[in-house]
């Protein structure tokens, strides 16, 4: 009978254990799972994500960097070769990340593409390419800017072949590949982590700081790209696609270098416009560019404000869903 309870109580406590060990296992499972969605939670998804980019980008670029051996020696050829790598990894990682992750597709990031995308890349670009001429007449008119040519020089290609590539290159490359990994799998994702308005400020200054690895960068550089971000997101707030956003960062790049002659992000170009700025560099940009100075936040707010007008008749978006959720539709 003593045998009899004592194997009860073995098995008892046999049983215990096995429950708690089980308990245990599903904690720790569920610290990486989520167990409604059946996938990875936001912010692991999200540091696989981080960690794949540089990783898959220089396999890319071993690949892709040999090809533009024997090309023209010129500058432009050597942006259009990082344009291509960086549009390559990016679409490579956010696409897996998008399918094996997420378990969703590319396209639910704000890649539908119809008429309306065509526009929203077009009214992009050209709004751009406004608010940087603002930014030309206001430094001009201030005595800040002294035009000191107009002409495209320095190079082997042709104007519209050189003007092209740079487009391909500094604008339409980086517009690519930025939006689609900045504005849709990282805001988005950590939407769905955080919500969709602590997402809005972590992504502005995740942004900011990316860009303070730039030549020339300053705490007040990171601050205001951190802002320009803000603008792209709008983008994708008011329309739930990321087209305008894309059209907006291409030509926002194409119009400050290769047009006007500012430096982008740090970076220096070949340019139709030359000019010499003067004046402080927290107002001009200096050689960072117009996102290292204050003149941009006028223009950054006119940007959101016909960005705001233009998009007024959206419906289901992201924007409204914030009003009344802040969880992402």
């Amino acid at each position: 009978m003593e045998q009899i309870q004592t194997w009860q109580v073995k098995s008892e406590d046999e049983l215990s254990n096995v429950e708690m060990e089980s308990g245990m296992g599903t904690k720790i499972r569920h610290m990486f799972i989520n167990p409604e969605e059946h996938r990875l939670r936001a912010g692991w998804r999200l540091t696989v994500f981080l960690l794949a980019i540089p990783v898959v980008a220089r396999i890319v670029s071993l690949g892709i960097k040999p090809l533009f051996t024997g090309t023209v020696e010129d500058e432009v050829m050597s942006w259009l070769s990082r344009g291509v790598v960086v549009v390559i990894a990016a679409t490579l990682v956010v696409g897996i990340s998008r399918r094996f992750l997420d378990k969703k597709t590319i396209i639910s990031l704000g890649l539908r593409f119809d008429w309306l995308a065509v526009r929203d890349l077009g009214v992009g670009f050209v709004l751009s390419g406004l608010m940087v001429g603002v930014i030309v007449v206001a430094l001009r008119a201030f005595g800040l800017l002294e035009i000191q040519g107009v002409g495209w020089e320095g190079s082997e290609l042709t104007p519209w072949v050189g003007m092209f590539l740079w487009f391909l290159g500094i604008g339409a490359a980086v517009g690519w590949s930025e939006e689609l990994g900045f504005r849709g799998y990282i805001l988005q994702n950590l939407g769905e982590g955080i919500g969709l308005k602590w997402a809005v400020g972590v992504s502005c200054i995740l942004y900011g700081i990316m860009h303070m690895m730039s030549p020339n960068a300053s705490l007040l550089s990171g601050s205001l790209i951190a802002a320009i971000g803000f603008v792209r997101i709008f983008g994708w707030l008011r329309t739930g696609q990321l087209w305008l956003s894309m059209g907006m960062h291409a030509g926002w790049n194409f119009f400050q270098g290769p047009v006007f002659g500012f430096s982008v992000s740090g970076y220096s170009t070949m340019s139709l416009v030359r000019h010499s700025l003067s004046g402080p560099a927290w107002l001009t940009g200096g050689r960072f560019g117009p996102e290292a100075g204050i003149v941009v936040l006028p223009v950054v707010l006119l940007g959101v404000a016909v960005m705001f007008y233009y998009t007024g008749s959206r419906g289901n978006t992201p924007w409204g869903q914030l009003k009344k959720t802040d969880t992402l539709p």
